[in-house]
C-alpha cells in the first residue's frame, strides 16, 4: 500500500484503451469527459485500483455498451450518435469518489441485480469470464473498504460510484 494520485492511474488505464476510445472504421469515436476534482494523495494499492478501472472503463462499463450498441446490441433502442464516458472524481470528508457514466443503452434490473456475482456474464461464450466486476468488487470493499454501485437505466446510460477512503484504518 501507498500513498498515490488517483488520477494518474486513471489517465494511465486510458492511455491503454487509447485506441478503443479514437475513430475506427465500424464505429465513430467515444468522447472522453474527464472532471477532476481536487483530490489528495490516497492510501491504497495502486495497481489494483487500475484494474478496477480498466474492468469499468473496457470491459464492464462504457467502451463495450458503447461498441455493442453501435452494432445493434440486444437492449439497445437506437445506436447511440455521440458515444461518450464521463469521469468526475471529488473529494467527500474523508473519502474520495470515483464516477465513470456513459451514454450507452444502459442495463435491464435483471442484469444490474446480478452484476458483481462472480461468474455472471451477458457476453458471449468465449468473450468474457464473468470476473471482472466481482474481482472489482472485492478490491474496492474487501481490500480497500469502500464502496462500489452501479447506477443503470435501459436507454440511458450506467453510471459506476467507487468511494475509497483517502486513509486505510
Amino acid at each position: 500500500m501507498k500513498n498515490i494520485d488517483l488520477h494518474d492511474g486513471i489517465d494511465s488505464t486510458l492511455m491503454i484503451l487509447h485506441n478503443r476510445l479514437k475513430v475506427q472504421p465500424n464505429h465513430p469515436g467515444i468522447e472522453l469527459v474527464k472532471n477532476y476534482g481536487n483530490l489528495p494523495q490516497v492510501e491504497c494499492y495502486a495497481g489494483q485500483l487500475n484494474q478496477v478501472f480498466m474492468n469499468i472503463i473496457a470491459n464492464a462499463n462504457a467502451i463495450d455498451a458503447l461498441e455493442d450498441c453501435q452494432n445493434g446490441a440486444a437492449y439497445s433502442r437506437e445506436n447511440i450518435r455521440n458515444p461518450q464516458i464521463q469521469i468526475n472524481t471529488a473529494r467527500s470528508g474523508s473519502q474520495v469518489q470515483i464516477r465513470i457514466a456513459d451514454n450507452g443503452p444502459g442495463m435491464p434490473e435483471s442484469v444490474k441485480q446480478r452484476l458483481f456475482d462472480p461468474f455472471f456474464t451477458t457476453k458471449p461464450v468465449g468473450k468474457g469470464t464473468g470476473l471482472g466486476l466481482s474481482i472489482s468488487y472485492q478490491i474496492v470493499v474487501d481490500k480497500h473498504g469502500g464502496q462500489m454501485q452501479c447506477f443503470s437505466t435501459p436507454g440511458q446510460g450506467t453510471e459506476f460510484v467507487i468511494d475509497i477512503p483517502i486513509k486505510q484504518s
